[in-house]
């Protein structure tokens, strides 16, 4: 009798959306009953049993002036609330972004993943008011040029 190799832990799916959410293209929403994802050597743990991963848009449409350093909200610890939302603004761990939240008073920061200059690779978000879905823009810049933006409902 052959056995066929069981997988342990995460299925197939599980595994492509951890791959593409690393690769900075998954698509707008995609969910994951997997573990944590690490992105960049960060660990963004979900709060729950599945993620929603956010990927920037090309479009510069509308995006403020570049400002000389990120402009994020404040930090919040984690709570055992639902998942957050999170955003990746570079689709490599050696290229990160000034990146603006706004506004940033309705969304509080829950993990940030940087390069080694200290710019942001990817972020996690959370409402400021638990309970409450919000929507936030979050606009990325390289350098004093716009990489692009999401406008996103944070659960």
């Amino acid at each position: 009798m052959v056995r066929t190799p069981r997988r342990r832990g995460r299925t197939a799916s599980a595994a492509v959306c951890l791959a593409l959410a690393v690769a900075g293209c998954s698509g707008p929403d995609i969910r994951s009953g997997g573990p944590p994802v690490k992105l960049c050597g960060v660990t963004f743990w979900s709060g729950a049993d599945h993620i929603g991963t956010t990927p920037l848009t090309a479009s510069s449409r509308g995006m403020p002036a570049a400002p000389a350093a990120s402009r994020l909200p404040a930090s919040a610890p984690y709570d055992g609330g639902p998942p957050p939302r999170i955003v990746s603004v570079s689709s490599d761990c050696s290229h990160g972004r000034t990146v603006v939240v706004s506004p940033a008073a309705s969304v509080r920061l829950r993990t940030v993943a940087k390069d080694g200059a200290g710019r942001v690779l990817a972020l996690s978000l959370v409402p400021a008011r638990p309970g409450r879905s919000v929507e936030v823009h979050v606009y990325a810049y390289a350098g004093t040029r716009p990489a692009g933006q999401v406008l996103t409902v944070v659960p």
